[in-house]
């Protein structure tokens, strides 16, 4: 097959992760583009370079300049205005490069990610193309935060092929909105079994004792995702004396860089190591992960996968698709904590996390169901359900009467 995989920008986050690993593993079999719509450009290459080089990465701004040309474009449109003719300039160039692309490349299926490029995917092809968009969970989030009205939404299903969801969660949220004869599948996102590499440990770089108790959170650095609720839980059990805790938190923002400014008294039980290209280093080093989020978009959070890939079991907010992430066999590989006024409520977190402190036994069993729960992220089996469900809406598709 020859696929194109969309994406409304580029900036860390869980959907471009899960888009790197997905186009790497069908570029294996298949011949796969990937469609930077740059909607938020930035001068960050770094996600771009980590495609595998027989992964062509396209981009309406170019990546190594996006600004400059957004800044020129956004002054042509504002000479436009001050004639009394404003001209959406970007907007129509963008248009019309994404349909030469398609033109030039003649892909068998686009698979869409995110709603911004799910919209304008299904504004800019024709009939004969199909779409398969996968949810991230952000269709809950724009219907929920009314950033969109309910035709533009039934729009974009009413013209796809199908959809992939990554959880019971996100099916609930756009089942108003779904025709009976759409196809819908739910796949995990996949990663791989990761294998340990590194001859110096997170924790001898931070110098932490061997039989400390490690805490950390990988994550985006937006308030949302409950950072200051933990390092408040943590301060709470800090000095609980069964056992000596140390909490790593790995991201980075002028928000996290805050925090860390306030806690320097703390830095030898704190450490704010910032952003990390390969954030497995540090949570190879954790023996629980924490994920207290209470961000309204939050679908299938990366960083449980992560934790669990790693067999460590995780605290972590009740929202979107978690508490189903955690459960193997009706089992939790942890604590899922509800949340209160909106937030991560702190005081469940630091009982969870005096749960651990005070019982390894009950460590040692969270930390096996959290290896039989990764069993459903595996990299492989969600591999092979994209390209069946791929195959399946094409065969469909071209039997349609549409194309007959």
């Amino acid at each position: 097959m020859k696929i194109l995989i969309t994406i409304s920008h580029l900036m860390t986050g869980g959907a471009q992760t899960f888009v790197i690993r997905l186009a790497s593993a069908l570029a294996k079999h298949h011949t796969v583009y990937v469609y930077n719509c740059n909607f938020f450009p930035i001068a960050d290459n770094t996600l771009v370079d980590r495609f595998p080089d027989n992964v062509r990465v396209i981009s309406f701004f170019p990546p190594s300049s996006p600004n400059l040309l957004n800044q020129a474009l956004t002054k042509l449109e504002r000479l436009t205005a001050k004639v009394g003719k404003k001209v959406k300039i970007r907007e129509e160039l963008r248009k019309l490069y994404f349909q030469f692309i398609l033109k030039q490349i003649k892909v068998d299926l686009i698979n869409s990610h995110l709603y911004h490029a799910d919209k304008f995917v299904v504004e800019n092809i024709q009939v004969s193309t199909p779409v398969v968009v996968t949810d991230h969970g952000d269709y809950k989030y724009v219907i929920e935060q009314q950033l969109s009205d309910r035709s533009s939404t039934q729009k974009i299903f009413n013209r796809i092929n199908g959809i992939v969801v990554l959880s019971e969660d996100n099916a609930t949220a756009i089942a108003p909105y779904v025709t009976s004869n759409l196809p819908i599948k739910k796949i995990y996102n996949g990663v791989a079994i990761p294998q340990p590499q590194n001859t110096i440990s997170g924790r001898e770089k931070l110098k932490i004792p061997k039989d400390a108790l490690v805490f950390g959170m990988v994550a985006r650095g937006i308030q949302e995702k409950g950072w200051a609720e933990l390092i408040q839980a943590f301060q709470q059990v800090l000095h609980a004396p069964q056992r000596e805790a140390h909490l790593i938190l790995v991201g980075d923002s002028e928000y996290l860089r805050n925090l860390k400014a306030s806690l320097n008294d703390m830095a030898d039980k704190i450490h704010f190591v910032g952003y990390s290209a390969d954030p497995n280093y540090w949570i190879e080093c954790f023996d629980v992960g924490v994920l207290p989020t209470y961000f309204d978009g939050e679908s299938l959070p990366y960083s449980i996968i992560e934790y669990l890939s790693f067999g460590k079991p995780a605290i972590a907010t009740e929202i979107g698709g978690i508490p189903e992430m955690m459960t193997h066999n009706a089992q939790t590989a942890g604590f899922t904590i509800k949340t209160q006024a909106g937030k991560a409520d702190v005081s469940s977190i630091a009982h969870a996390m005096l749960q651990y402190i005070n019982n390894p036994a009950l460590l040692n069993q969270h930390s096996q169901i959290a290896q039989q729960a990764f069993e459903k992220f595996n990299i492989e089996n969600c591999v092979k359900s994209y390209e069946l469900f791929f195959q399946q809406v094409l065969v469909h598709h071209k039997t349609s009467p549409d194309q007959k």
